[in-house]
C-alpha cells in the first residue's frame, strides 16, 4: 500500500504535517508518490525547512506575492513537484509562505496536492482551509526521557501537564498530549481530518507497540492511524481505522 493511500490523501486537497520525527521525509515521500501518479504538487512550509533541491523538487520558486506564485505555477504541466517559499535565510533554510496565501491557492483548485510542513519552533501554523492534518510521532520515544527530540512542543507539554525534561514518556502521556486542546492538534481547523502516523516502527516489536498505542489514539477521535517504517521499500506496516 502506498503512503498516500494509507493516509487517505485525496486529490486536490491541502495536507499539513506536524509532530516529531520524519515530517520532511514523509512530505518528500508523499510528493514523489503523487508525481509518479502524474500529479502536480506544491511542496512548502508555513515555518521553515532546509532548502529542497533536485530530485526532491523539480522546480523551486521564491515568491514575493501569491498572485505571482499562482501565475508562475499555472503553465507548468504535470507531473511535477514545485517547491515554494518566501525567501532564503542565511543558514540555507527555505522560509515559508503565509498561511492565507496557501488558503488562496487551495481555494483556486489549480493543484492536485499542496503539502505543507506546518510545525515551527514554537507552535504549528496550519492554514484555515487545510483538509488533512497528519501528526507524526516515533514509536521509539515510549519509555524514553522527555526532551525536544522526542516530543515536538515539549515546552508546551511541560507547562500543560507539569512535566519536567527527563521524565519517562508513557502511553498515558501521549494520550494526554493528543486529547488536550493545546496539545498536538492545536490550530487544526475544526473540519480537518486528523490522521496519526506512528513512525520508525522498524521491528515486529515496535509494530506491535504501535498497534497498541494506535488503538488508544482511535478512541481519541483520530480518523485513522498509520504505522510506518522507512527501512523497507514499502513504508506502511499497518493501518488502523475507527
Amino acid at each position: 500500500m502506498l503512503l498516500g493511500e494509507a493516509l487517505d490523501l485525496r486529490r486536490g486537497e491541502m495536507t499539513a504535517l506536524v509532530g516529531a520525527g520524519a515530517k520532511t521525509t514523509t512530505m518528500f515521500r508523499l510528493a514523489r508518490e503523487l508525481r509518479d501518479e502524474g500529479r502536480k504538487i506544491l511542496l512548502t512550509t508555513t515555518t521553515q525547512i532546509l532548502k529542497p533541491n533536485k530530485p526532491l523538487v523539480d522546480r523551486l520558486f521564491l515568491a514575493e506575492t501569491i498572485d505571482a506564485l499562482a501565475e508562475t505555477c499555472a503553465p507548468i504541466p504535470a507531473p511535477v513537484i514545485i517547491g515554494a517559499g518566501s525567501a532564503m535565510s542565511e543558514d540555507g533554510q527555505l522560509l515559508g509562505l503565509p498561511a492565507p496565501w496557501l488558503d488562496q491557492l487551495n481555494d483556486g483548485r489549480s493543484l492536485d496536492a499542496i503539502l505543507v510542513q506546518a510545525d515551527g519552533a514554537a507552535e504549528p501554523v496550519i492554514p484555515a482551509t487545510c483538509q488533512l492534518t497528519v501528526w507524526l510521532m516515533p514509536i521509539g520515544i515510549l519509555d524514553k526521557p522527555l526532551d525536544s527530540a522526542s516530543l515536538h512542543g515539549v515546552e508546551r507539554a511541560e507547562k500543560l501537564f507539569g512535566l519536567s525534561v527527563g521524565q519517562r514518556i508513557t502511553q498515558e502521556l501521549i494520550i494526554q498530549w493528543v486529547e488536550h486542546p493545546a496539545g498536538c492538534w492545536k490550530g487544526v481547523p475544526p473540519a480537518c481530518r486528523k490522521v496519526a502516523v506512528i513512525n520508525q516502527a522498524d521491528s515486529p516489536e515496535l509494530v506491535s507497540a504501535g498497534r497498541a498505542l494506535g488503538k488508544k489514539l482511535l478512541a481519541c477521535g483520530v480518523a485513522r492511524v498509520v504505522i510506518t517504517s522507512y527501512t523497507s521499500a514499502g513504508p506502511v506496516e499497518d493501518v488502523l481505522l475507527q
